[in-house]
């Protein structure tokens, strides 16, 4: 099992009218992307940035958004980058063929 600490799995998804590569969480990234949410849960209400973890989720784990600034998120839509969201959190509640 050793030979695989470390390998990066990847898969594509689809986002808007296309696709992207996501990459698949490791341990080590759950436990960074909660390590956030604790982090903006302690702010105090009015200094939160309520889109924080989210962006830092598609940073992390999105091929090509790690770049991305928050203005550049600022212009995708909120229900698209939700979803995307769950695929990468392995939340995803659509059926996948052959899994029916």
């Amino acid at each position: 099992m050793k030979q695989f600490v470390g390998k990066t799995q990847t898969k594509t998804v689809p986002f808007m009218d296309g696709e992207v590569e996501i990459k698949v969480l490791t341990v080590g990234n759950v436990k960074a992307i909660e390590a956030r949410t604790k982090k903006e849960e302690a702010k105090k209400e009015e200094n939160r940035d309520q889109l924080a973890v989210l962006r830092f989720v598609m940073r992390l784990a999105v091929i090509g958004a790690e770049d991305l600034t928050d203005e550049d998120f600022d212009g995708f839509p909120v229900t698209e980058l939700t979803k995307l969201s769950e695929k990468i959190m392995g939340v995803d509640t659509s059926v996948e063929e052959g899994n029916a």
